[in-house]
Formats: C-alpha cells, structure tokens, sequence
C-alpha cells in the first residue's frame, strides 16, 4: 500500500533486473501511459509482471481511509508504525507529539 512499502533486497534486485520487462509491458496493455504513481507501477510491476510473492501486514499502519479506530490521529497506539496521512503540519506535529519520538524536524 502506498504510504507504506517495505521491500527485501531480493525483490529490489528482482525488481532492478525487470524494470524494463514492466515498462514494456504496462506501455503496451495501456497503450501508452498508464498514469499510475510510483506506488501502483512498482506494485504491478512486481506482482503481474515479475511474480514477486507479497506479503501483506495489514496491522502496521493505520489510514484514515480504511476504518481508523477512534482517536487514531493521536498517534499514541504504539503496535503501530505509521499513521497516514497527514496533510497538515500542525496534524503531523500532534501525532509526532502523540507518538513520543524526540524530533528536531524544521517544518514550514
């Protein structure tokens, strides 16, 4: 999923030596473009073209798009590793804050 990827260095390399197998291919089945963003080719990419096995941890991130638990903007749950998305720099320094990591980030 986009706001969280983790990939093995097997799948890197896999995905380094096919890059262009999957360019070629999504070029020709969208005839052109597929408009997609880095999150969606590389995902194809890896799962239609070059049959890389994925595994999904669903309970790593929470998104306020997929039925968040009330409160999730806190940032207080600590089996989690990422909350998404925050599109506000007062919204991301609450959940920092909320989250407990000592941050010396400048933001604008």
């Amino acid at each position: 999923h986009g706001p969280l990827e983790v990939f093995s260095r097997e799948a890197i390399e896999v995905w380094h030596s096919g890059r262009e197998q999957c360019l070629t291919y999504f070029t020709r089945l969208c005839s052109g473009d597929c408009f997609w963003g880095e999150d969606m080719f590389i995902d194809q990419c890896l799962d239609k073209v070059l049959k890389v096995q994925r595994d999904d941890e669903w309970q790593l991130l929470v998104e306020d798009h997929c039925d968040p638990p009330a409160g999730w903007q806190s940032c207080e749950d600590t089996s989690k590793v990422a909350f998404h998305p925050f599109k506000s720099n007062e919204g991301f320094r609450k959940c920092l804050a909320g989250s407990g990591v000592q941050s010396h980030v400048q933001l604008a």
